[in-house]
């Protein structure tokens, strides 16, 4: 059958890629066109997309879920974190650490014995540090005169008070914080006993340059700045717990599992967990006089010399009762953080202890 070039008309053979005549290209096959890929509908590309965002929000929340989950470790910023802030939130806290009450300095004048030298020397840095006036020397009159020094609350003392107290500053914070390593579980309650160095913040001004700063410090409760605080992880978060919260937490095994009544010695059992142990004047004391006392569980420790005692213990108040002939029974009513004490016999204050740190 012939074929015929359709540009020209001339007859070619079968086969033949270009006519004879003009040169045509004849029987080139015709390259198939390209399957066109079908597009996405606009909606359906979307959805895509936005899935995939999702399940990438999905996972990132899933890790960031997983990190506030997890229990905070114990660790210095922990505590000082906890602690921080437990003395930010609690002014009475802050009071008993940074505040005197040794005397009545709401009074608009204090009268002191001559022979009570210890008082007259406190006052006199007061009247340094522009607080009192100098004192002025009066007869007691009465029966028995005698002699005493009459110190005038001055201006700016006045404008020191807190209340009945006298502070040296507004705030503290951690300085140092140790005790973290020492975690202890008590059931699935997790608890420690922080020792933290802490430092003023805000001081008072007549304090930042009373030329006895450091002597003013010695006075106050815990005149090092360095104290004790139980911590446990609640929710999560290591926080500074009371008394009654370690010993519920001994008891139940967390804290606010139960709210059942403190177990007698259980406090007491706790603290030797963190070698606290028996009474609460167990340690080394430093008297007026400068003399050192020591109380052991069953033992007082004067000037090298034990004695066999009895302590039995009421609230913050423990007395003593020696064992022999001659020796009188007396009471040590430690403060509640546990730096200072008062020694009285028959009820008459003897003297005040403060406890020595090792």
């Amino acid at each position: 059958m012939a074929h015929f070039c359709t540009k020209c008309g001339t007859a070619h053979v079968p086969g033949a890629r270009f006519c004879d005549e003009c040169g045509k290209a004849v029987n080139a096959a015709t390259a198939p066109a390209p399957a066109a890929t079908p597009a996405l509908p606009g909606v359906k590309r979307r959805h895509v997309m936005i899935a995939g965002g999702v399940l990438a929000v999905v996972v990132v929340a899933g890790g960031a879920l997983a990190w506030l989950l997890k229990p905070e470790a114990a660790s210095a910023s922990s505590f000082s974190r906890a602690i921080d802030a437990h003395l930010a939130a609690d002014e009475a806290v802050r009071d008993k650490l940074l505040c005197l009450t040794n005397l009545p300095y709401q009074k608009e004048e204090i009268r002191v014995a001559s022979y009570d030298s210890s008082t007259r020397q406190w006052l006199d840095i007061l009247v340094r540090g522009g607080l009192y006036n100098a004192p002025v020397e009066q007869s007691s009159g009465g029966w028995v005169a005698q002699s005493q020094f009459v110190y005038a609350l001055a201006a700016p003392g006045k404008a020191a008070l807190h209340g009945d107290k006298l502070c040296v500053a507004k705030g503290v914070k951690v300085a140092k914080v140790s005790g973290y390593d020492q975690v202890r579980d008590l059931g699935v309650q997790q608890v420690a006993m922080a020792k933290a160095t802490l430092t003023l913040t805000d001081e008072a001004a007549w304090f930042s340059k009373s030329p006895d700063r450091a002597l003013i410090l010695q006075r106050l409760p815990d005149g090092d700045l360095q104290v004790r605080l139980p911590m446990a992880l609640v929710d999560k978060q290591w926080q500074v717990i009371d008394e009654a919260q370690m010993s519920q937490a001994a008891m139940t095994g967390a804290i606010g599992k139960s709210s059942a009544a403190q177990g007698a010695g259980m406090l007491d059992k706790l603290k030797s967990v963190f070698s606290f142990g028996g009474h609460p004047a167990v340690g080394k004391w430093q008297a007026a006089m400068g003399n050192v006392l020591e109380f052991t569980s069953d033992s007082v420790i004067n000037n090298g010399t034990s004695t066999k005692a009895t302590f039995t213990t009421k609230g913050n108040t423990v007395t003593i009762a020696p064992e022999g002939a001659g020796e009188a029974a007396m009471d040590i009513i430690v403060s509640d953080d546990g730096s200072t004490a008062q020694i009285s016999m028959g009820g008459m204050r003897v003297t005040t202890l403060r406890r020595v740190r090792d």
